[in-house]
Parts: C-alpha cells; structure tokens; sequence
C-alpha cells in the first residue's frame, strides 16, 4: 500500500492536464508557466533547447506529454524524478531484422532471386541461392506487410506482428503472361549499358516486382541500389532526382539530374541531363541532355542532344541533336541533325541534317541536307541537297542538288553533273542526265563547222542535255570540236516535228591552254523514218570568239568562206548563218 501511491505519482507528471496560451513568447517563459500548473519543475540542457527561442502555442486542457509534444514536435523524450521532469534527447529508433527462407511449395525446393519487399516502408531485399532472406526493419513499423514476388509465381503476402529469425514461407508457382508493359519495363536495363552498370540483383528485382511503382517528391543516390530508396528506387517515379555517378529510377516527372549517368524504367517528363548516358525504357517529353549517348526505348517529345549519338526506337516529335550519330526507329516529325550520321525507319515531315549521311526508310516531306549521301527509299515533297550523292526511291516532287542525283519517278528538279531517273515529268540540268524511260537519242549529223559530228542527246522531250564532238575526216583545214548544250522537242504532227537546241563548242586550235570557242543556236525540222530511226536538217546561228587566238596553219578559220556573216564590233567576234542536218537513233524504253 505504501509503494503503489509512490509509483503512481513517479508517473503522474506528463499525465497532468495543464492550458497553454502563448503568442511569440520565450520557451523558458512558455516551460515555466507549464510547471506553475502542475506544481513540479523542468530540468533540461540549455545546450538542447534555447529558451529564448519565441513558440506559439494554444492548448486547453491537454497532457503535459501533448503539449511538450506539440511545442517540440515529438523530438524529445521525457524522464520523470520527483518533482522533476527531464527532457532529453529523442532516443535512436531501434532496428529489427526478419530473416527467413523461401521455398516452392510444390517441389519443396529453395526459391533463389525471389524480392521481400514492403510497400509501405519502400525496403526490400533478396534471397540467395539457398532461399535464404535478412530484411532490416525499425520497431515501431510492426505489424508490417511484407510481399515476396517472383517471375513465374505468384505474389504472396504476410504480415509480421513481431522480430522473426528464421521464418519459412512457401510460395506457388503460376503461369504469368507477361504483358507488354513489363516487357517494356525491363528492355532499358536489358540493353548493354544496362547490364554493364546495373547489378544482377537490381536486374532481377526489379523483373520481380514489375507491377508495384510508387511516386515520391525526390530521391539522391551515389549509385544505383545506393541511395535514399535503396534498392527499392527501380520502383519510384521522382520529381526530383539527384545521383552523383548512376541512378536507377522507374521514372521522372520532374528532373533528374546524374554527373553520370540515368537509367529509367518508365516515362520522363520535363528534364533528363547526364554526364554519360540517358537510357528511358518509356516515353520522354521534354528535354534530355547527356556528354554521351541518349538512348529512348520509346518516343521523344521534346528535344534531345546527345555529344556522340542518340537513338529513340519510336516516334520523335521534336528535336534531335546528335554529335555522331542520330536514329529514330519510327516516324520524324521535326528536325534532326547530326555530325555525321542520321537515319529515319519511318516517314519523316521536317529537316534532316548531317555531315556525312542522311537515310529515311519512308515518305519524306522536308529537306534532307548531308555532306556526302541522302537517301530516301520512297516519296519525296520537298528537297534534297548534298554535296555527293542524292537518292530518292519513289517519286521526287521536289529537287535534288548534288553531284549525282537519282530518282524513281522525276516530278521536279534535278541539278548536278550526273542526273538519273526510271522516268521523268520534271527537270534535269546536268552535263549527263539519264532518263530510262524516255526518247534519248544518239544524233550523227554534219555542219558548217565540222563535216562529222556525233551528239548524245539525254532526257526528255521538253527538255534533254546534250553531249557532242566533231571533227574533219582529213585535208587542210582541220577541226576538232567538242561541247554541250541543251535542247526540247516539239511533235505537233505524228511523223513531223521540230527541235531548237542552244551549245557551247570549244574549238580546238593545237594547243589546249587557248581554246576559242563558238555559242550555237540551232533549229532542224523533223520526220520519223520509224520508232526508232528520225532524220533532220534544219539552219543554225553561230557567234565565234577567238578570244585573241591565231588560227594556226592546217586548221579551219572563222567564220567559215562563203557563209553569211555579221560584224559583232569586235574584231576577236565573228558570226554567220550555218546549218546541220543528219540521222538520230533513238535508244530510251518510252517509246
């Protein structure tokens, strides 16, 4: 009878029901009234808590314990002596750990690389290969639910009540199709980069649990595994994420930000930068920043640079940059530039840019600007400008500038040296234009100027380029002449018609450093012997210029004896009235 009062007064101080009212007021004025209501006093260390630190505070007819806690926020705890009560210091949160083994129920075999993980607590681990578990848990998250996952059975969950050192759980194999979104889930850290700088144990882990995914405001790691989520960080989606070399998130609504490197397993939204690399297993739409690679298993929505390259195996709607290296798996709808490589698998509406090679697989509506090779393997709106080679393997309603231009079906424009087409409605200026399906021909005719000629004539009939030479068979007044020149044709009649051609002829004179040389505008009629053969014949206007040059001996003058000629002003400039006639053969498949 005497111990029991005793006992409960020891206990009776945090207890007593005490009112408080305080507005900005010292803590040591706001203890002291406290102590005043119930008659005992406080003890503390002024190096714990200040007391002239100002608190607001309202309370009526609370514990002392419930307001101590409300005036501090639960970070101190409290001993009672006598008439005094001690704050101290909060004490450590005190650690458990549950261990155990996994086995298969059916096979009674130990199940290795199966994830213990609670979702409450984001803390997880895995067996090895003997099932054997260890999970580090703080005491006062009991009762606790713990899920044990793995590929190929099904989730089992229990609840631990207290510290349990060696439990047996038993779980059920079942068949699991693994949908796309898992399969989507696991393909960044499949990638060699994954597998490279993700363990094992992450890798399977986050195979295990590929359907729990939680969202928080923020996490910090130094490497994957290795941070404020531990292993469990493959499950978080952040709105912030900082990680000093790797991190390993499932995904970004926010920024991350590594001076490595990112790996993630679900979508990006606003802002991706790394040191290294960038790999995205889902969408990212915003911007992604990495010194190395970028590599979207996805689309990209946003803009993307990369120093060596960057891949995105769907859609890009945006901007790619790429130092190297630029691929887009699907459609580009936006611009893409690169160092010396870009490529397309898709259509592409927009620019493409390189320094070396540029490839779309289908449809482009846009520009495609490379320094050595353009290739697109179907329709073209639009251009294609490089200084090699442009290809385009369906209709080209546009133009191609380069030294060799080719095209399926011509609509538009061809400027280069070399101009190719299957067949052709639009336009080809280049010294040789090919055109398969079409009337090309190969002329022999004679003129004023040189009694044998021969001329390759290529293209259509609205428009062809020529190529000719021509020389005397022999005598005095010798002549070698070469040049080029363009040309169309007009077939009012079905056996008659007409041509006018423009050419510049050099005229060789014995030496090749001074050439003179002759503009040439000539008209003939036309009449088709048959498909293939045609003659011609038909008046010419020449202006020679001999640029200073003395014709020399054995070589033909001009303007030729005999031939209408007008003063030009210019005693280095003749000109006269010729003509030209002779038989072409017609070789082109459009007949």
């Amino acid at each position: 009878m005497l111990i029991m009062p005793c006992a409960a007064y020891a206990q009776g101080i945090l207890n007593k029901t005490v009112t408080v009212s305080a507005q900005k007021e010292p803590v040591s004025a706001v203890l002291k009234s406290i102590s005043d209501q119930g008659k005992f006093y406080f003890s503390y260390n002024s190096n714990i808590i200040s007391g002239d630190s100002l608190v607001t505070i309202n309370v009526a007819q609370q514990s002392v314990k419930q307001v101590l806690d409300q005036l501090f926020s639960s970070k101190y705890q409290y001993r009672e002596k006598g008439d005094y009560l001690i704050i101290l210091p909060a004490a450590r949160e005190k650690v458990f750990y549950i261990s155990g083994h996994i086995f298969d129920q059916e096979a009674n075999v130990p199940v290795d690389y199966a994830s213990i993980y609670s979702r409450q607590l984001l803390v997880s681990t895995l067996t090895d290969d003997a099932g054997h578990f260890r999970l580090r848990i703080k005491d006062r998250s009991l009762p606790l639910s713990l899920t044990i996952s793995k590929v190929g059975y099904g989730d089992t969950t229990i609840v631990i009540s207290q510290e349990d050192a060696d439990m047996r759980v038993n779980i059920s194999q079942k068949a699991v199709d693994l949908d796309p979104l898992i399969v989507r889930y696991s393909e960044g850290e499949s990638t060699w980069l994954g597998r490279f700088f993700l363990s094992a144990k992450l890798r399977a882990q986050s195979r295990n649990i590929g359907r729990f995914f939680v969202a928080l405001p923020y996490q910090a790691s130094l490497t994957p595994g290795l941070g404020t989520h531990g292993r469990m960080s493959s499950q978080v989606v952040n709105k912030f994420s900082l990680n000093l070399l790797g991190g390993y998130t499932a995904g970004v609504n926010g920024a991350e930000i590594a001076g490595g490197f990112n790996i993630s397993k679900q979508d990006v939204r606003y802002a991706q930068i790394a040191g290294m690399f960038n790999v995205v297993s889902g969408d990212v739409k915003g911007v992604q920043v990495a010194g190395f690679l970028n590599h979207i298993l996805d689309s990209l929505g946003g803009v993307q640079v990369s120093g060596f390259g960057g891949i995105v195996r769907q859609n890009i709607q945006g901007v790619q940059v790429s130092g190297f290296a630029g691929r887009a798996g699907a459609a580009l709808h936006g611009v893409q530039v690169s160092g010396a490589w870009s490529s397309v698998r898709g259509d592409v509406d927009g620019v493409q840019v390189s320094g070396a090679y540029n490839h779309a697989s289908g449809d482009y509506s846009g520009v495609q600007i490379a320094g050595g090779l353009n290739i697109a393997k179907k329709d073209i709106s639009g251009g294609q400008i490089t200084g090699g080679v442009n290809i385009g393997g369906g209709k080209v309603r546009g133009f191609q500038l380069g030294v060799l231009n080719a095209a399926r079906k011509l609509q538009g424009t061809q400027l280069g040296i070399i101009n190719f087409a299957d067949s052709s409605s639009g336009l080809s200026l280049g010294l040789i234009n090919i055109i398969r399906r079409s009337t090309s021909n190969i002329s022999v005719y004679a003129t004023e100027i040189a009694p044998v000629n021969v001329a390759w004539k290529m293209g259509t009939h609205k428009f062809y380029s020529i190529l000719m030479a021509g020389s005397t068979t022999g005598g005095q007044n010798k002549v070698v002449t070469f040049g080029a020149g363009i040309g169309r044709e007009f077939f009012p009649f079905k056996k008659f018609g007409f041509f006018t051609e423009i050419f510049n002829q050099n005229i060789f004179s014995k030496s090749w450093e001074n050439i003179p040389f002759v503009y040439r505008f000539q008209a003939a009629v036309t009449y088709k012997l048959n498909k293939r053969l045609m003659l011609f014949a038909g008046p010419s206007f020449s202006v020679y210029d001999s640029d200073g040059v003395q014709t020399e001996k054995g070589y033909k003058s001009f303007p030729p004896k005999g031939y209408p000629d007008f003063q030009m002003g210019n005693k280095d400039m003749a000109s006269w009235i010729g003509w030209q006639g002779g038989l072409s053969w017609r070789y082109g498949r459009g007949l």
